[in-house]
This record gives structure tokens, C-alpha cells and sequence, in this order.
């Protein structure tokens, strides 16, 4: 099992050639789950991070890196640390 972007890879069988499938990481499903209980739109969101609600929507896929700096305003905006952000302990 290997971590690429926010997703985590877990390779189905590699004799028979399937495909991988991808599951959203603890920090992609953090977004989605703090913005969902603050009855935010990714709309909503994306404004406080200047950026659109389609790139916003690709950090909460975890299909896009959230830069650092972002990830602090977030951590301020929802008032929750960076840890449990990204879902290193539990707030």
C-alpha cells in the first residue's frame, strides 16, 4: 500500500493486470467532513481559499495537494488544529 496525493493505492492483484483502486485519505475525508458538519457549500470554502470551487472540490477528492498555507487557514477558519486536520489526532 503506497500514499500518492490524497488518495491511498491498494493494489487489487498485480499477476492478472486489474486495475488499482483508490481510496480518499484521512486528510481528503477531513475536509469533506468538517465543511458538511458547518452546513458549508465547497463553494463556501473555496472563497476562504481563494481558489475555485472545482480546485477545492479536487483537495476534498484528494486529487490535488493541499499546499501547507492552505491547510492553516482551514485549520483557523474551522478553529481545529493541524493535527486533526489532517488526521493526526482527534479533536
Amino acid at each position: 500500500m503506497c500514499t500518492r496525493g490524497g488518495y491511498i493505492d491498494r493494489e487489487q492483484s498485480e499477476k492478472n493486470g486489474k486495475t488499482r483502486r483508490q481510496y480518499p485519505s484521512i486528510w481528503s475525508r477531513q475536509l469533506k467532513e468538517l465543511r458538511e458538519r458547518n452546513n458549508l457549500s465547497q463553494a463556501d470554502v473555496a472563497k476562504v481559499l481563494h481558489c475555485s470551487q472545482v480546485a477545492y472540490g479536487m483537495y476534498e477528492l484528494g486529487k490535488r495537494k493541499l499546499p501547507i498555507e492552505r491547510l492553516i487557514t482551514l485549520a483557523k477558519f474551522y478553529h481545529v488544529s493541524l493535527d486533526s486536520l489532517t488526521g493526526l489526532s482527534r479533536e
